[in-house]
């Protein structure tokens, strides 16, 4: 991966672990509902997180929020196709279309930061919303099989949140500090 003109925030390296921990420390100041454990252990994940720039961070961790949300979008046809219940499916039918859009999103975000235009990145808030609301959704399942997926679900759904919380908080600090 290659970037130019970048802006390395103030006593970090572009390299290491400590890199990784001074920026998800940061992210942490800046959304106290995002773990620096979370966020370190998602970074970590991938290896170009301990060379890369802050705009690559924002890159990559828009793509694991990418590879969660459709991943989620293809457990959630699962659910549909193994429910009985007609409730349950019109609920995780909102989810799917919710996800869907999340993807789309996600998807034209990362090319974005790949290409270092940041414009798209106030997009990324809908996608937490979209997240909610799925989780919402599927509280109200009462229908067979879905209460045993629910905790699966919302898991990613936590997840699929604090993915994109992280992205927008990157996305906030290359912005804050483009020139």
């Amino acid at each position: 991966m290659s970037f130019a003109c970048f802006h390395v925030l103030p006593g970090a390296e572009a390299h290491g672990i400590t890199y990784i921990q001074k920026i998800c420390n940061r992210v942490e100041r800046f959304n106290k509902e995002i773990p620096v454990e979370f966020c370190v252990s998602s970074l970590q994940t991938v290896p170009e997180s301990y060379t890369t720039e802050i705009q690559g961070l924002l890159k990559i961790t828009t793509e694991l929020a990418l590879r969660n949300a459709t991943r989620t979008t293809q457990l959630i046809k699962k659910m549909i196709d193994l429910s009985c219940d007609f409730v349950t499916k019109d609920h995780l039918e909102v989810c799917l279309g919710m996800y869907t859009e999340a993807t789309s999103i996600l998807q034209s975000s990362a090319t974005a930061f790949g290409s270092l235009q940041y414009d798209d990145g106030e997009k990324l808030g809908s996608v937490v919303e979209g997240a909610a609301k799925c989780e919402e959704q599927s509280s109200k399942g009462e229908g067979e099989g879905f209460p045993s997926h629910e905790a699966l679900l919302n898991e990613e759904n936590d997840n699929l949140r604090q993915l994109v919380s992280i992205a927008q908080a990157l996305h906030r600090f290359v912005t804050k500090h483009r020139h």
